[in-house]
């Protein structure tokens, strides 16, 4: 069984600790860890064909490929609970209220099988 977001915290915030890099964090630097963990995830994808990449990476063709997937997405992760444990923010909580408010503003009976973009949706 997987663990849950506030045990992730936790064992980031062990591993944070452990090492003493609490004192080279503030949340610019933490933002900034975000975005560039998120864009050496996206440039694994740049100048490739999505649809092809899609097929390639679920039938398990390019294994070498889908490690580095899935290692620049726990990177992303760990930025992003690492931001949760500095600002003192239930990140599991957030995502469930970011969740209803998106199910708010995009009813499903609305937008269901539909590309939306936000100006365009009233």
């Amino acid at each position: 069984m997987g663990k849950d977001l506030s045990e992730l915290t936790e064992i980031a915030k062990n591993f944070i600790d452990e090492r003493d890099w609490r004192q080279f964090q503030t949340a610019k630097e933490l933002a900034i860890g975000v975005s560039v963990e998120a864009n050496e995830l996206l440039e694994l994808f740049q100048w490739n064909d999505g649809k092809e990449l899609d097929k390639m990476l679920m039938s398990g063709d390019d294994q070498e490929l889908s490690r580095k997937i899935k290692n620049e997405t726990a990177d992303v992760l760990f930025a992003c609970l690492a931001m949760a444990d500095h600002l003192n923010f239930d990140l599991e909580q957030a995502f469930t209220d970011k969740l209803k408010a998106l199910g708010d503003r995009y009813k499903k009976e609305d937008v269901k099988g539909k590309v939306v973009k936000i100006p365009e949706y009233k």
